[in-house]
């Protein structure tokens, strides 16, 4: 069965605090914030990341950047298990589906 990718998000306010919400004025400063969220991401995994910005606000002090970071990894072996799991109950519901359907035609057409 192949592996389906999955798309992991981290919420960095959730993962730092909120003192991290702050966006460096200096650009000096900003590649270690950005590494600071970079090493949320595994290392084989870092070239499919993405920085989405969820809010920014600006004020005379301070600027406020709250983020999200996006990459994307192959399921793991318990996530592969859950996903074929559901996947087998939805088709055993469809088809329970389908055959009740199925019965309610046979016997609303049989009388004709």
């Amino acid at each position: 069965m192949d592996r389906k990718t999955k798309n992991v998000v981290l919420n960095c306010e959730e993962e730092f605090g909120p003192e991290w919400n702050w966006m460096p004025k200096k650009l000096i400063d900003l590649i270690p914030w950005a590494e600071k969220y970079l090493e949320l991401v595994p290392e084989e995994y870092r070239d499919s990341t993405i920085l989405e910005v969820v809010s920014f606000l600006e004020s005379h002090r301070d600027n406020s950047l709250n983020v999200k970071v996006h990459y994307s990894r192959p399921e793991t072996n318990d996530e592969l298990k859950t996903r074929l799991a559901v996947e087998e109950t939805q088709k055993l519901e469809q088809q329970e589906t389908e055959r009740l359907k199925l019965e309610e035609l046979k016997a609303k057409f049989n009388d004709r």
